[in-house]
């Protein structure tokens, strides 16, 4: 091989090697771009952080496994709920200045949290018994959603984020309440019965809690 046509061929491999490591960077540089976002729940510059974490929660709850039993689909639904009471009650204790709204949030937490687990055990414990859910169920559960969602504030109102945590998390327990007392209607397990009984005493005490501080 003569001197020229190794140069060549050397100069080729070169300049294939830079092309690879630009795009290689390039593809690096585009990730991590469409990652920062989400790293950081206050990138979103086009809505209040609360209520992106509440469509969140709606797209899980939606995509909550159908369900033939009141009991099995109330758990189903309340478990996604609370994980977005989860993720707000998270985002008050860190970014949150208000004492009362931190100290409220961290009991909503640790609540929710102790719920969730209880929620997961039961699902693994319980199987479908009936043939279809009760009539007249589904209706009432979707009247809670909807509900829930005419009732959020208005994003001009959130400006504050200890008082946008309240005004938000007043509707979102409300409707955890609402779902309670349906499947209270519809129930025969005793387990789930004593559970939506507890949550609707805990969460109205919490209720007022946000409600007087958000006047």
């Amino acid at each position: 091989m003569d001197r020229t046509t190794s140069f060549v061929r050397n100069c080729v491999v070169v300049v294939a090697l830079q092309l690879i490591y630009s795009m290689s960077s390039a593809q690096i540089m585009g990730s991590m771009h469409m990652s920062t976002p989400m790293n950081h729940p206050k990138s979103h510059k086009s809505k209040n952080v609360y209520l992106v974490m509440m469509d969140s929660m709606m797209v899980q709850m939606d995509k909550a496994a159908s369900t033939t039993s009141a009991e099995t689909d109330f758990v189903s639904q309340m478990i996604p709920h609370h994980e977005g009471a989860v993720a707000m009650a998270k985002y008050e204790i860190q970014y949150g200045k208000n004492f009362e709204m931190i100290q409220l949030a961290k009991s909503i937490l640790t609540e929710q949290q102790s719920e969730l687990q209880q929620m997961r055990i039961w699902l693994l414990k319980h199987s479908e018994t009936e043939p279809s859910l009760p009539k007249g169920y589904n209706q009432e559960m979707d009247k809670t959603m909807s509900t829930m969602m005419d009732n959020m504030p208005a994003p001009d109102k959130l400006n504050d984020t200890d008082h946008a945590f309240a005004l938000v998390m007043i509707p979102h327990h409300q409707a955890a309440v609402d779902m309670a007392k349906v499947v209270l209607k519809y129930a025969k397990d005793q387990q789930t019965i004593a559970f939506a009984t507890q949550l609707i005493s805990n969460e109205q005490v919490e209720i007022e809690q946000m409600i007087a501080y958000s006047k």
